[in-house]
């Protein structure tokens, strides 16, 4: 049982139903029933009577009721005393983690919304490699962070998926002369120079496992950490490369073509917290918000 649960129970009883409890706590209503029938699971008996969209108490939900009406209140004046020790306004704080995606995902500005409908919160965030996150999960220096899924241990961690990327080979003009619009399959690709994404990169992994795969040997010419300077690369025609589509950032360098693959290149990308962790209720909030909402990368013109 968590607070987050509880408080979820009496907005139900207090807004009269689940679809305005859900939009007042920014959830939405199959989430939010989820999250109830967690709760009744828990508890052993159903919470309430649900006929012709109209929601009551059962007798278990009565006497529930009495004790989560104590127990916000006593979790409330608990934070409220801490609170008084400092002389400051007491900022929640948010650690929060993400690969190098916040422009291509618009993560700032889905953190800037959420962050409206909230008070007194502060959401630090670091941006860094998949196994960086992954170590300051595991440290506890973060509360949750957006990775990639397809090699996520999940006895570790708790996870949502929120995005599914297709990969794509990108290369410049002058190497798409010669290898036509596509799709193509990877063996095509024998006699051109890659860069790619450094070791340190899931990325890296994710094209290591399709090369094998294919039972192909990429000629590497250069590596390095960071797709920005990737894409440079291959606009100087150093060589091609495979990346999501969704990274290839075609305001900065319109010159690039996207050639799709017969093989089908995916990753999962997630939000990722610590299994049986609690983290504070605002980087929960946080974490529900995207299991709703998802990415929202910015819209690409198709090639």
């Amino acid at each position: 049982m968590t607070i987050l649960q509880v408080k979820f129970f009496l907005a139900i009883c207090e807004f009269g139903g689940f679809s305005a409890a859900a939009d007042e706590m920014y959830i939405s209503q199959s989430s939010l029933s989820k999250q109830i029938k967690s709760l009744e699971t828990e508890l052993g008996l159903p919470l309430f009577l649900r006929s012709n969209n109209k929601v009551s108490l059962t007798p278990g939900g009565e006497m529930f009721l009495t004790y989560a009406r104590i127990f916000v209140n006593t979790y409330s004046d608990m934070v409220a005393h801490l609170s008084g020790l400092s002389k400051d306004i007491v900022t929640e704080n948010i650690y929060f983690g993400t690969l190098p995606l916040l422009q291509d995902y618009h993560i700032a500005k889905q953190l800037a919304v959420f962050q409206e409908n909230m008070h007194n919160i502060q959401i630090n965030i670091t941006e860094a490699s998949q196994q960086e996150l992954l170590h300051l999960l595991l440290a506890k220096k973060i509360n949750l962070s957006i990775l990639r899924l397809n090699y996520l241990n999940t006895d570790q961690f708790d996870f949502a998926p929120i995005h599914e990327d297709r990969f794509t080979l990108v290369c410049s003009k002058k190497h798409a002369e010669t290898l036509g619009k596509g799709p193509l399959s990877l063996r095509k690709l024998h006699d051109y120079p890659f860069v790619i994404l450094g070791c340190e990169s899931d990325i890296y992994q994710l094209c290591m496992d399709q090369f094998a795969k294919a039972d192909f040997s990429p000629n590497i010419t250069n590596m390095t950490s960071r797709h920005l300077h990737l894409l440079n690369m291959v606009d100087e025609g150093i060589g091609i490369t495979i990346l999501p589509k969704i990274m290839m950032n075609r305001r900065i360098f319109p010159n690039l073509i996207c050639i799709p693959f017969y093989e089908a290149m995916c990753t999962t990308i997630g939000i990722v917290r610590l299994k049986n962790v609690t983290i504070p209720h605002q980087a929960d909030m946080l974490y529900q918000y995207f299991m709703e909402h998802g990415l929202s990368p910015v819209s690409k013109e198709p090639n």
